[in-house]
């Protein structure tokens, strides 16, 4: 057999079944010995967006197929979050033929040194006997906490060589936690107002119930981290205090009746920059995967998977006969009859999370992203993501991951957003994913709109912050998936509820109030 089938065969005798990519001339040594399922993205980078989410939702790596130096080159944003998303990615590049390597042909590019800024490794494959080695390497490194891409270069040429079979890739095992729980345990227990802030890891961890008990045993609030790309906490938790803003004066203000604070899993983003130190004179603990983030922010860290680290701190914290209870939000019910006339966003997602309860959500509706976390989105497992980058386009690429793992799932998405990356409806069609997309359409860069209120006030009207008119429910239908559009509150209803038992993919255009939301003050 040649080096292509080889790759093939080991990678379904390691689980693999899936490979999502856009391929080109120096990929078709690959494919011709390729026995997988090849989900095909119109462009580079969403293939690696719908293996980022893939893999968060399957918990293992997921293969990406991308075409030579313009492929990567093209995938380089998405690459860099699926980092930031820790979302473990073995991510295969066809290179040039070696043969002439030295004539710097067509297509040929140093790939190792292009994509090792925003990868866990970059390697390349120069022969056949290194091929083993190199992708268990990169599979290894891949799936190693905290999880991130890995990629490796293959030559079309050595695709077409013979090689012996390939043993599957090594099994993945968590290694035990690192890090003293006693130190940890005695602060919290002898603390009177300690604060747990739940981060992206609790949900991949699936430990939920644990980090509930824990608040509970100890009091505490749970605040989720800032702009949380996973639901670290239910909606419905009687602890849960809500989502911590970016900024350190807001993040200060939120924590600062609590120490000590003790990060699960979560690190404290901040966006924009406001002067105030962040935590002055707090103790910060750190409970998690990421011994980065333990040394930037903690005083004592225990490194490692959550669930055995939350069973740990659980068996040695007592019950202190306290409890912790949220204010009700007693105006919600207010706001939201104040913007339905008008088509407000509260209004709108209220109405979502009626006729969505069972979906995953992918979050792209970034000015309306607080209204739709406020509304309760954090179900669960598996029941709420976005983007911890900041990438724009990257939950409709998403959306074919998701939909690939056989998930029932609302893709929520500003219009500016949906706009990066149109092409993945002809993905959807094409392989009969039943997602579900949610334009929420104000038709203008909201987002930039409030921040330039804030810090930059005469570019709030600025003509580039306008979104020229385009017609989406059109443009879905022209890529094959059934679409509508809605702009009154009384035909909200029907449309979502048509949107959501249609098969296959379908997509619903809803015009939004255009007007800014006040999110940086």
């Amino acid at each position: 057999m040649n080096a292509a089938r080889a790759l093939s065969e080991a990678l379904r005798a390691s689980g693999e079944s899936v490979v999502f990519g856009n391929p080109g001339t120096t990929e078709l040594s690959f494919l011709e010995g390729l026995d997988l399922r090849y989900v095909l993205t119109l462009h580079d980078g969403l293939a690696v967006g719908a293996a980022d989410l893939y893999s968060q939702l399957t918990r293992r790596p997921a293969v990406v197929n991308l075409h030579a130096a313009p492929g990567l080159a093209n995938a380089i944003g998405f690459l860099a979050s699926a980092r930031e998303n820790r979302a473990p990615l073995l991510v295969t590049v066809g290179q040039q033929d070696r043969r002439h390597w030295a004539e710097r042909p067509l297509l040929y590019s140093d790939l190792v040194r292009l994509a090792t800024p925003v990868v866990k490794g970059a390697w390349e494959v120069t022969s056949v006997e290194n091929l083993p080695e190199t992708l268990d390497r990169a599979w290894q490194l891949a799936g190693r906490r905290p999880y991130g891409p890995t990629v490796v270069s293959l030559p079309m040429d050595l695709m077409e060589s013979p090689s012996p079979p390939l043993e599957p890739f090594s099994r993945l095992i968590d290694p035990p936690p690192e890090g003293s729980l006693e130190e940890i345990a005695a602060i919290l227990q002898s603390s009177p107002d300690p604060a747990l802030v739940a981060g992206y890891q609790v949900d991949l961890d699936r430990v939920h119930e644990p980090l509930q008990d824990l608040a509970q045993r100890l009091g505490a609030p749970i605040f989720a981290e800032p702009l949380a790309s996973r639901a670290p906490v239910t909606s419905e938790c009687e602890n849960f205090a809500g989502d911590l803003l970016p900024a350190s004066a807001l993040i200060n203000s939120a924590l600062g009746p609590y120490d000590p604070i003790l990060l699960v899993g979560a690190d404290l983003t901040l966006y924009p920059y406001t002067p105030s130190p962040l935590l002055p004179g707090k103790t910060v603990l750190y409970v998690g995967e990421d011994p980065d983030i333990g040394r930037r922010r903690g005083r004592v860290q225990v490194i490692g998977a959550l669930g055995p680290i939350l069973k740990g701190l659980l068996e040695r914290v007592a019950d202190r006969g306290r409890r912790f209870r949220r204010p009700r939000d007693l105006s919600r019910a207010g706001r939201i009859a104040r913007v339905r006339a008008r088509m407000g966003g509260e209004f709108i997602l209220s109405r979502v999370a009626e006729f969505f309860s069972g979906f995953t959500v992918l979050d792209e509706a970034v000015s309306l992203t607080p209204a739709l976390k406020g509304i309760g989105f954090y179900r669960g497992p598996d029941s709420y993501f976005s983007c911890r980058s900041g990438q724009m386009g990257w939950a409709l690429a998403a959306s074919v991951g998701a939909g690939v793992a056989g998930r029932p799932t609302l893709a929520v998405i500003g219009d500016g957003a949906f706009l990066y990356g149109p092409s993945v409806l002809a993905t959807l069609a094409r392989e009969g994913l039943g997602v579900k997309i949610l334009v929420l359409n104000n038709h203008g860069y909201n987002i930039l709109r409030s921040y330039a209120r804030a810090f930059h006030p005469s570019l709030e009207s600025w003509e580039a912050l306008q979104i020229p008119p385009v017609d989406i429910a059109a443009l879905s239908q022209a890529f094959g998936v059934p679409a509508e559009s809605v702009s009154k509150p009384a035909d909200l209803d029907p449309a979502l509820r048509r949107l959501r038992d249609r098969d296959g993919p379908a997509l619903l255009n809803v015009e939004v109030d255009p007007k800014p939301t006040d999110l940086f003050g």
